[in-house]
């Protein structure tokens, strides 16, 4: 098979001759291989009678995408009755999701009671993202033994509908850039662009996209912030990896929803949609950058043996030998994938595929991928957040020229701060001093709860929106602020749940008025003696107007591991809100510092 397209032909043409001599090519080769396992006389014959009476059977899990051109190879690899130790070999393949393939194999679920051993001899996953994942964990150490050599390749490219990419100048030449909100750095035009991610928790695809943009966004003092602001930008979806699911990916631009999403798919999934769709073919590009580091990351499809068994290890070998073979990579290439040494079959034409540059990206550090999944799985943990707000009649007092009050500034902030937060966010109001009893230190104005829960009539949101743009300011002087802090706190911790951000959101003037309340010094000792590391509750303190001790909530907020944020303009808050959801990424050393 000719390995590069040839030059000043209809490129239409090539395609299909090319496709006609890969498809002849394989085809004669299982036929001879079928011939040559029946043509050896009675030798041959007793050799079939005993695969038949006693056959040993090995079982390899493949990812989905390449599991056809696995069984293909397969298919031949029992016809030709191969041996080891006296046995007849027999491969059967199973595809399904390299994720739940790993967490099988490396004992984190259950492979239906039986030993991994009795269900996979060896494992072709689609990245080796999934083979480091597997030999992180005790069972995984000892039972993936990679072969050392990959099955195929297939680089990851960017992809739109054709009919939302011509609404979109900046594809295909912004490379992952692409991927971003304005804010971090993205494409301004057009606004209603959509990011769907394949989760980067089942999808190497996803895992290698958050590698691309941690290396984009750098290690700057804003670079959390702005991984931040994608994190939450972005839709996570399935990934589509086939030409079904890539169909209603496409589905997405068409009428009546004339969206304009991108998503982040693999070359071969590209051709296979672009082969079944001729007439609506993806725009799909290599993402590219400034360094090499910047370009695109390769699926790569390792070979690995997951046996102890050492019968089953030498067939799972046996089987990998012929996986390295030039019949297995004129299947690979025939499924649409590059053989193990990159080479591809033809390219097609659609969208300039054929011509277009590939620049790999570089490999990935040991530390790349875990880091950057460690991050993400932080930033989208649902938030369940208790807001306290101040309502002591300091607020009443001018924000500055223009004749606003604080109470205003600050419940334009509470409201623009409440757009951030997606449905699943769990969110509580509580105000101090308590506008029905003087002496407590605070009011609560509606539970912590789902934000689209019903509370009568309305919603928990509507509500919360409500309370925001009505909020006025109590009569009396008196502010409790470091008392209504702590019960905040206690309340927090109490009730602190798994699987949530638990955090106390504090939007104050910064006075604290009210003769016997606990002091900042005294809070700052209580809370860190609270303070419990299995249950991290940070308080974020936004702060309003000129407060006369800046300082001691700085201290009090980061005894828990947040953040004090002067504010002075609501403008100010989108800014702060991605900080603050950035200091997600710090672990139990952020308490205290």
């Amino acid at each position: 098979m000719t390995e590069q397209p040839h030059v000043g032909r209809s490129k239409i043409s090539r395609r299909r001759k090319r496709r006609i001599k890969t498809r002849t090519l394989v085809t004669v080769a299982v036929v001879a291989c079928a011939a040559f396992g029946v043509g050896n006389g009675t030798v041959q014959v007793m050799r079939q009678l005993s695969c038949k009476n006693d056959p040993l059977l090995i079982n390899v899990a493949a990812s989905s995408d390449i599991a056809p051109a696995i069984s293909r190879v397969a298919t031949v690899f029992n016809q030709q009755q191969h041996q080891v130790k006296g046995r007849c070999v027999a491969v059967v393949v199973y595809g399904g999701s390299p994720a739940t393939q790993a967490a099988q194999i490396d004992g984190m679920a259950a492979a239906n009671g039986q030993p991994i051993d009795d269900v996979f001899s060896a494992w072709i996953p689609d990245s080796s993202m999934w083979v480091a994942q597997a030999r992180a964990f005790p069972l995984g150490t000892q039972t993936v033994q990679p072969a050392g050599f990959s099955v195929a390749r297939s680089p990851l490219m960017l992809v739109m509908p054709a009919t939302a990419a011509k609404h979109v100048p900046a594809f295909p030449r912004a490379g992952w850039r692409l991927l971003l909100p304005p804010q971090a750095g993205g494409p301004r035009e057009p606004s209603a662009f959509r990011v769907d991610l394949p989760d980067p928790t089942q999808s190497a695809a996803g895992l290698a996209t958050l590698v691309e943009i941690g290396r984009l966004l750098g290690s700057s003092a804003s670079a959390g912030s702005r991984f931040a602001r994608f994190a939450f930008a972005s839709s996570v979806t399935p990934y589509f990896d086939d030409p079904f699911s890539l169909a209603s990916f496409v589905g997405l631009a068409a009428r009546p929803l004339d969206g304009l999403p991108i998503t982040v798919t693999s070359e071969q999934a590209v051709i296979a949609y672009d082969e079944a769709n001729p007439g609506q073919p993806l725009a799909a590009s290599y993402p590219s950058g400034g360094s090499q580091a910047l370009g695109a990351p390769e699926l790569n499809y390792p070979y690995v043996v997951t046996a102890t068994d050492q019968l089953r290890i030498a067939a799972a070998t046996a089987f990998g030998q012929m996986l390295r073979g030039s019949f297995a990579a004129r299947v690979i290439r025939w499924f649409g994938f590059r053989s193990a040494n990159g080479v591809p079959d033809a390219l097609p034409p659609s969208f300039g595929l054929n011509s277009q540059l590939l620049q790999l990206a570089s490999a990935q550090s040991p530390a790349e991928a875990p880091t950057e999944l460690q991050a993400w799985n932080r930033l989208v943990l649902s938030s369940r957040d208790l807001a306290l707000i101040d309502v002591s009649s300091a607020m009443s007092n001018p924000a500055g020229p223009d004749g606003g009050t604080l109470e205003q500034e600050l419940s334009q902030t509470a409201a623009l701060g409440l757009r951030f937060f997606p449905d699943s966010a769990n969110i509580g109001l509580w105000v101090y001093p308590s506008v029905a009893n003087d002496s407590a230190t605070y009011q609560q104005l509606v539970p912590v709860g789902p934000l689209p829960a019903m509370l009568g009539k309305t919603s928990r949101r509507a509500d919360l929106e409500h309370i925001d743009s009505s909020l006025t300011p109590n009569s009396q002087p008196r502010a409790p602020l470091y008392g209504a802090i702590l019960d905040a706190y206690k309340y927090m911790l109490s009730t602190w749940k798994p699987h949530y951000y638990n955090s106390v959101l504090v939007l104050t003037s910064g006075i604290e008025d009210a003769p016997g309340d606990i002091s900042a010094p005294a809070l700052f000792q209580k809370l860190t003696a609270l303070a419990d590391p299995s249950r991290p509750v940070p308080v974020n303190i936004l702060v309003v107007g000129d407060p006369p001790d800046l300082a001691a909530l700085q201290r009090i907020a980061m005894a828990t591991g947040g953040r004090a944020y002067p504010i002075t303009s609501p403008s100010q808050v989108g800014k702060v809100f991605f900080e603050a959801i950035s200091r997600r990424v710090c672990e139990s050393d952020c308490v205290g510092g």
